[in-house]
């Protein structure tokens, strides 16, 4: 029996898709352009065509059943693959001097924009178009040619290589610092503002202040921001001390626009990889530009080094940006 016979009409699944992915009918109808009682009676005939409740539908709001969760997953991944799959036709007939490149804001705005005048001058013959991510670097990628991950999945769509260790540097503008002095200092973190992002960062502020043995968390002042590419603008502007990846806040450290907020900086054990889809790899504008990002990066280690900040080594798990 083929798929088709399987469903009520064609667009169950989409409209399936939505309101799984919302949990609100409502939200899902905005996405057609139609009413929350057609979303709803198309939900009710796909589940009277299978023969078992989707949805938990109660006071609260909805809930996916286990037979709704299992669907869910399934109609989700095979969506993503179409969606790449579309992606890849478009690219093949696109300019190839043309790279998608899937990076954070934080990422593009603190670290790849400051050398765009650089990659012009060292690869001319390439045009970068950025795919932002306003959260942590996972998941696929999408329409994206090649990008930055952390713990990229193995799922033999792409390759990767090792970019970057995972160093974190609290930092702060030279005037926040002559301010306050350093977080690891005498006073502690008494006076101090600790920028943060709203929502769960990977490692965040408890954590590492756990981590680096600082704290406690209560003697400071909690600024909190809706972006992380924010958070470090903040410390730009001496408003509080931000968590720095290096990876990203590696030219403002570099510029001096911002300096260790303390004598040491924390390494994880794990890395940041660069990624790329392997029907992508063959182009050489994306070889370019893999080439031009390891080395760029490459460059960055001894300096980091040389800012002689006391490495502690610890193995962090913890939740991603939501």
């Amino acid at each position: 029996m083929t798929l088709r016979a399987r469903l009520p009409s064609s667009s169950a699944l989409f409209m399936f898709e939505a309101a799984a992915r919302h949990c609100n009918f409502t939200l899902a109808a905005r996405e057609f352009n139609v009413t929350q009682p057609a979303i709803s009676r198309m939900i009710s005939r796909l589940e009277r065509h299978l023969g078992t409740s989707l949805f938990l539908r109660g006071s609260g709001g909805l809930e996916l059943t286990a037979e709704g969760r299992l669907l869910h997953r399934a109609v989700r991944d095979g969506f993503e693959q179409i969606e790449e799959a579309v992606c890849e036709i478009q690219t093949r007939v696109q300019d190839p001097a043309v790279v998608t490149v899937s990076v954070t804001s934080a990422f593009a705005i603190h670290w790849l924009m400051p050398r765009f005048d650089h990659f012009r001058r060292e690869v001319p013959e390439v045009t970068l178009r950025l795919d932002l991510i306003h959260g942590e670097p996972h998941g696929r990628l999408g329409a994206a040619d090649i990008g930055l991950r952390y713990d990229p999945p193995d799922d033999g769509e792409t390759v990767a290589w090792p970019l970057v260790p995972e160093v974190v540097i609290p930092v702060c503008s030279p005037a926040y610092r002559r301010d306050h002095g350093p977080i690891d200092g005498p006073e502690g973190l008494k006076g101090q503002v600790l920028a943060s992002l709203i929502g769960k960062m990977r490692i965040p502020w408890p954590r590492f202040l756990e981590a680096m043995e600082i704290g406690p968390m209560h003697e400071a002042t909690e600024l909190s921001f809706s972006d992380y590419a924010l958070v470090i603008q903040g410390a730009i502007k001496g408003q509080g001390v931000a968590l720095g990846w290096w990876h990203v806040v590696a030219g403002e450290v570099l510029s001096g626009g911002l300096v260790p907020a303390g004598g040491r900086l924390l390494r994880t054990g794990m890395f940041y990889q660069l990624v790329a889809r392997r029907s992508a790899i063959g182009r050489p504008a994306v070889q370019k530009v893999r080439d031009w990002l390891l080395a760029e990066f490459a460059a960055l280690e001894p300096r980091r080094d040389a800012l002689g900040l006391e490495p502690v080594h610890r193995e962090l798990s913890a939740p991603v940006t939501v």
